[in-house]
């Protein structure tokens, strides 16, 4: 086996470094041992904090060469002239040249001005001569589908464009394993189909192994050759991912609380309750669209008709958005944009990378002001209001946590806002402690902020600024980085306020979100609002999703096979099944 591998890790252990006069804590990975074939696709997965990025900072070396730390056992590289061999025995560069890393958020590793000197970057700092250095460009950018993009600006370039551009970067380095880190977190459905054919493409001709970090698992689970996951510092696998979901089903989603394929999730609970679909639990919608209709079942006729509870009328008009427009120097964001705002809602602004969502939100609170038009909370325009007035009345939750972070614990920060409001030290800790349960951070409460993982920080973020219960939230990707519970958990407790009469505008790409928890969405395309309505009228809107490079969610789409009108949920899809086989 070791002779066609391109990584092997043996009875390896990690402890972080500890602060200053602190002892040191228990293992973050302990003895941890698999091999990863050359050229396999191998998705990691674990539940938010199990130390998958740890994982891989301590596959690339960042830990311990770069962060510090102690470790114990192998790791085995797969070398082009010296086979596999102990990564202790290379030079730091070779290292990283051998096993690379492309981050979540490409803004992150792009730091020239022009897609070639990118891409040219990190050859030039490993001393190339230069007609190597071009020769290693153009290919790389053709490999990503870039080709004729090398004098592209890239500040200019899209969220997938510049993932791309990332991941060219990393390409032309040729290194044996490349690891991606939720490459498509930041991405719209598009940007996220562009970046996995990417992939595909890279695989193809020249043989890589990938290994990807992944929650949202919908659109790659039945791509990969196998899977590992990470829990309790410990590494389980590697497993193919039909072994991964024979063998863990429902444990995975129900008790660790990892995103599992709606198809899969489909079959699992059918199984679970009794229907005999086949043998073979499905990966896909074509797998599970198969197993259904060899069953013979009449799904149009059952549950049709089952009264469906009405939702619950929107309140009253809590911001309304007038002819508004916006520009960053020559560069028209939004072009005269209308929308009205109710309390009791949940409304999603939806779009593809660069549509002018993330500037939206930002003139609901006062953060930017419209170069023209005018938005009216509560009936008066946003540059009429004292801006410490605005911001607790409209609470905005950035797509960075940081950026917000003003105190030096984790209780702290969730208890920063409750002292200002003047409650009782009893009732202020009652209440962050329900929260920090709520969010799953009671163990981290005394922590700084900062040391938080990416997950965690989102987390905290939101819990920051709703348990003052404002009027109106905005959250910009409020469940990015998050598994299946946590993402759960969040977005009740956004439902849990529109119920208690808060107005509740969430910006993600996650149509999955959008369909089972959105009362309306908005699509803005080119600046201005292209769809304003039901999610289910939005799904059915192919012009709309064209033109602003969304899908809908993948239940939406196999359940649309089975059915005569597509569903939102695999609940919903669940039922109906269940019904028909009842007869």
């Amino acid at each position: 086996m070791a002779a066609a591998s391109a990584l092997v890790v043996e009875d390896y252990s990690f402890w972080f470094k500890p602060a200053s006069g602190q002892p040191e804590g228990p293992p973050a990975l302990s003895e941890i041992s698999f091999a990863v074939d050359r050229g396999s696709f191998v998705l990691i997965l674990g539940r938010s904090g199990s130390g998958k990025s740890t994982l891989a900072l301590n596959l690339v070396g960042i830990y311990p060469d770069y962060f510090g730390g102690r470790n114990q056992g192998r790791m085995l590289i797969a070398h082009p002239q010296r086979g596999l061999i102990n990564r202790r025995e290379l030079e730091a560069a070779e290292r990283f040249r051998l096993v690379n890393m492309l981050f979540q958020n490409p803004e992150d590793q792009i730091v020239t001005l022009t897609v070639e000197e990118e891409v040219g970057f990190a050859l030039e700092n490993y001393l190339f001569e230069p007609p190597e250095i071009h020769r290693r460009i153009d290919y790389a950018l053709d490999l990503v589908g870039l080709a004729g993009f090398r004098k592209r600006e890239t500040h200019r370039l899209s969220g997938g464009e510049k993932q791309r551009v990332a991941l060219a970067a990393m390409l032309a380095l040729e290194p044996a394993v490349l690891i991606l880190d939720e490459p498509t977190s930041n991405l719209d459905p598009a940007g996220t189909a562009d970046v996995l054919a990417t992939i595909d493409r890279v695989r193809e001709r020249t043989g890589l192994t990938v290994m990807v970090i992944e929650h949202e698992v919908d659109e790659v689970f039945d791509r990969v050759d196998t899977v590992l996951l990470v829990e309790d510092e410990r590494v389980i696998g590697p497993l193919t991912p039909r072994q991964f979901i024979t063998e863990r089903g429902l444990q995975v989603r129900d008790e660790m609380g990892l995103w599992i394929p709606q198809a899969a999730e489909t079959g699992l609970e059918l199984v679970a309750r009794g229907i005999d679909i086949g043998s073979v639990i499905p990966l896909n919608g074509q797998e599970l669209v198969s197993a259904i209709n060899a069953c013979g079942l009449d799904l149009d006729t059952a549950s049709r008709d089952v009264p469906q509870e009405p939702n619950e009328p929107p309140g009253d008009e809590a911001i309304r958005i007038e002819n508004v427009s916006f520009s960053y120097g020559e560069h028209s964001v939004l072009r005269d944009v209308n929308l009205t705002v109710r309390k009791k809602e949940l409304l999603a602004i939806v779009g593809q990378n660069g549509s002018g969502k993330s500037t939206f939100a930002s003139l609901l609170n006062g953060i930017a002001t419209p170069d023209s038009g005018r938005v009216l909370v509560d009936g008066v325009a946003t540059t009429d209001y004292d801006f410490a007035e605005l911001v607790k009345r409209v609470a905005f939750i950035f797509q960075v946590p940081e950026k917000q972070f003003v105190c030096g614990t984790v209780y702290d920060e969730i208890a920063h806002g409750l002292r200002a409001l003047g409650l009782s030290d009893a009732e202020i800790d009652e209440r962050t402690m329900a929260l920090l349960e709520t969010v799953r951070l009671v163990d981290r409460r005394e922590a700084s902020p900062y040391v938080l993982s990416h997950g965690q920080k989102r987390r905290l973020s939101v819990a920051a600024m709703v348990v003052s219960q404002p009027e109106v939230v905005v959250l910009d990707e409020p469940t990015f980085g998050q598994d299946f519970h946590q993402a759960e958990n969040l977005m009740r407790l956004l439902r849990d306020l529109a119920d208690d009469g808060a107005a509740v505008i969430f910006i993600t790409h996650d149509m999955r979100l959008v369909a089972e928890y959105a009362d309306r969405a908005a699509v803005l395309c080119s600046g201005e609002i292209d769809f304003d309505g039901a999610p289910k009228a939005l799904f059915a809107a192919t012009d709309v999703l064209a033109r602003a490079r969304l899908k809908p969610p993948a239940v939406y789409e196999f359940s649309g096979q089975l059915l005569s009108e597509p569903l939102l949920t695999t609940e919903e899809l669940i039922t109906r099944i269940e019904d028909a086989t009842r007869g």
